[in-house]
């Protein structure tokens, strides 16, 4: 199985884990009663060096790279964008989670922003205007689980491009996974980071992920800071990058067209 991402989740109580080129499931109470017995199956291993006079340090082991994956097309990414990788899923996976949101209304709320770590989150259009709804890692609609599907291939091919990415311990979807719709002026407006601080499950985050799931033409794209790079909306495109300040962002607000994203977090579990 190491051709690919796998992506199981246990549908009680479940947690999405992740690591080198494979996930797995367990119980998610066992994120905080067990973690100590999880078995990692990657993260720090020593690499030990050529018999010298001297110790060497020690060194993470690269993860395997997995095999290319399928249905999941590279998208060339413009310069200064290392470290972050993108790749087009088919667009009726998008469609279909617009379809479960558009008929989900009493599942919407506000979009709520924290503008440090550990601060309770609060409405303030002025900083995020959005329209939301969140699915649970081991949410059983047959929508989510193709996103899922997806999700894993893309994160194959990340890891394959970066194997480093997989050698520090197990990571995994262990958060709820937000749909995010923005109408004409909205956005959100202010660089913001993914990760403001130690406060959980801010503080174990490894990766991000978001794909955008329809096409934006007057403005509304991703502006990341320190790239100085704005990123279009494509239909599918699923982009992941490193959670910390070096990818500090923030939406452009599209004054005349909607936008629909989903986005979540692979947390460290080990």
């Amino acid at each position: 199985m190491a051709a690919m991402v796998l992506l199981l989740v246990s549908l009680s109580d479940g947690a999405l884990l992740g690591h080198r080129c494979g996930l797995a499931a367990i119980p998610g109470k066992e994120i905080a009663t067990r973690r100590a017995s999880v078995q990692l199956g990657s993260g720090f291993a020593s690499a030990k060096g050529k018999k010298s006079g001297r110790k060497t340090d020690s060194l993470p082991q690269r993860a395997t790279p997995p095999s290319p994956a399928a249905e999941a097309t590279r998208y060339e990414l413009p310069a200064g964008t290392q470290f972050m990788g993108g790749w087009l899923i088919p667009p009726q996976i998008c469609d279909d989670l617009v379809s479960v949101f558009e008929s989900s209304p009493s599942a919407q709320t506000r979009g709520m922003i924290s503008m440090r770590g550990g601060d309770a989150p609060v409405v303030d259009k002025s900083v995020k205007d959005s329209v939301e709804m969140s699915f649970a890692p081991n949410d059983p609609r047959p929508e989510w689980k193709a996103y899922l599907g997806a999700l894993g291939r893309v994160m194959a091919s990340y890891v394959e491009e970066y194997p480093m990415a997989g050698a520090y311990g197990q990571f995994g979807l262990i958060s709820r996974t937000n749909f995010q719709y923005y109408p004409p002026g909205g956005g959100y407006k202010t660089f913001h980071t993914e990760r403001t601080g130690a406060g959980e499950p801010e503080g174990s985050r490894h990766l991000v992920f978001m794909t955008y799931l329809n096409d934006v033409t007057d403005a509304g794209g991703t502006e990341f800071y320190h790239q100085n790079v704005t990123l279009q909306p494509v239909k599918g495109l699923t982009l992941v990058w490193p959670s910390d300040w070096t990818f500090t962002h923030r939406g452009v607000p599209s004054p005349t067209q909607e936008k629909r994203i989903i986005t979540g977090w692979f947390n460290f579990v080990g």
